[in-house]
């Protein structure tokens, strides 16, 4: 199974919100670019070209997205992922209306 890490900087406080998609709801923030490569490089495995990319990309927008990772058990152990959407799908109404209990007059 493969995946994609969304990264989003924020500027003021130089903070990396990271999300895993296929996944759940799990966000990670990482504080600091130092921080952010020594992730990106150690424990998703993605290759140093690859992460100085990433860092660039997000300096420039603020937004970047990794695809194409592999799913190993690190990333399993770190996002806890799951097939399903984060929405739930609504329960159908019945269509049919209950019988009225007829009083007697």
């Amino acid at each position: 199974m493969r995946g994609q890490v969304h990264i989003i900087h924020r500027r003021a406080a130089n903070h990396y919100r990271l999300m895993f998609v296929p996944g759940g709801p799990d966000r990670h923030f990482i504080e600091g670019e130092d921080a952010l490569r020594n992730f990106l490089v150690t424990d998703l495995e993605i290759p140093p070209g690859l992460t100085d990319t990433a860092v660039t990309e997000l300096g420039k927008s603020g937004r970047y997205t990794i695809e194409h990772i592999l799913v190993t058990d690190t990333i399993k152990h770190f996002w806890r992922l799951r097939p399903v959407s984060r929405r739930t799908l609504a329960k159908p109404k019945s269509t049919r209306k209950a019988k009225q209990k007829r009083r007697p007059s």
